[in-house]
């Protein structure tokens, strides 16, 4: 049975494994996101292709992500689009990846502050908390017997 949806929506809240984005074969760029598929028993890569280098265009093969299922889409979006902006060195630095780490960690505390200062501001939309949840009884004139079955038992009426 064949589900009538588009297979890939972007999702910026969506908790990714890896986000590739570099040359392909074929004279193409290629942006490559490794996520669980929707049934959540497989992972799968979904690969969008675009446009190859011009001639004498060179410099940075590709940027590989790791997010380990624990970085949304968005933050590694943001992750690789600051590596792009950033020109490229052929040296490698010893704190590349502390840099990064640092640069999300601040980030997402940016966020937290300005959505406190929003609840601060806004105290009609803070999340409600949640109800618990109604236990069922059995009806008046009734209670559970053993069985000789162990782990059944009967609702008698009383």
């Amino acid at each position: 049975m064949e589900i009538l949806v588009p297979k890939y929506r972007y999702n910026p809240n969506e908790k990714i494994e890896s986000l590739y984005a570099g040359v392909a074969s074929g004279n193409r760029t290629v942006t490559a996101v490794v996520k669980p598929s929707l049934d959540r028993n497989r992972m799968e890569a979904v690969k969008q292709f675009g446009p190859g280098l011009r001639r004498g265009e060179g410099g940075r093969i590709g940027v590989f992500v790791l997010g380990g299922m624990e970085t949304t889409h968005a933050e590694m979006q943001y992750i690789l689009e600051a590596k792009q902006a950033k020109k490229f060195v052929p040296k490698r630095k010893s704190g590349e990846i502390a840099a990064m780490c640092r640069l999300l960690m601040e980030r997402r505390n940016e966020q937290i502050e300005a959505r406190q200062k929003y609840l601060k501001a806004n105290p009609s939309e803070m999340p409600k908390r949640k109800k618990r949840t109604a236990r069922l009884y059995l009806p008046a004139g009734f209670r559970f017997v053993d069985t000789s079955e162990p782990g059944l038992q009967l609702a008698v009426r009383v």
